[in-house]
């Protein structure tokens, strides 16, 4: 049984990683410079009500790690953007832009979907599909002990043929 896969679903048509990678990254570059700007800020001046210098409550006097510092909370670099003359506007990506920025993905994986829906005998179950595996398991078997048998008739054929041969030309000699 021949399976025709859709034109649909052909592997460009329902790439969402690399869509889903550049959404996540532009979130996460904004989110970046929204945590360097707020420390920026934070940073501008000594803050007196602090405590977290080595004479403050704080256990063992640790205090806040310095920017950059790795951390198990620093997150992994993020890459730069290919385009080098890029504008802010592709920086200021929110939490409410994320749902404009997956329309793409959600129509990409809708299509998939149909698509699957459209493929022959998707709507079998496990069960079915083991009775056919059984059955064609079986037809295999059947077709190699034909072919098992048929080759041993050849095989007996050729060597009939041959002795049979032999006798003609011991005939021709004598």
């Amino acid at each position: 049984m021949a399976t025709h896969i859709p034109p649909t679903l052909s592997p460009d048509a329902i790439d969402t990683l690399t869509e889903l990678t550049t959404i996540l990254t532009k979130f996460r570059a904004a989110a970046a410079s929204t945590r360097q700007a707020a420390a920026a800020s934070s940073s501008s001046g000594p803050n007196p009500s602090s405590n977290n210098g080595p004479n403050s409550n704080n256990p063992g006097g640790i205090g806040t790690p310095a920017p950059g510092a790795v951390t198990g909370t620093t997150p992994l670099p993020i890459p730069s953007t290919s385009n080098p003359n890029s504008t802010a506007a592709s920086t200021s990506f929110t939490a409410k832009d994320l749902p404009q920025a997956t329309d793409n993905l959600k129509h990409k994986l809708q299509r998939a979907r149909q698509a699957v829906l459209t493929l022959p005998d998707i709507g079998r179950t496990i069960a079915q599909q083991e009775v056919e595996i059984k059955e064609l398991e079986e037809r295999k078997r059947k077709q190699i002990a034909m072919l098992a048998r048929i080759r041993e008739e050849g095989l007996q054929f050729a060597r009939l043929e041959q002795s049979r041969r032999d006798e003609e030309g011991e005939r021709m000699v004598e």
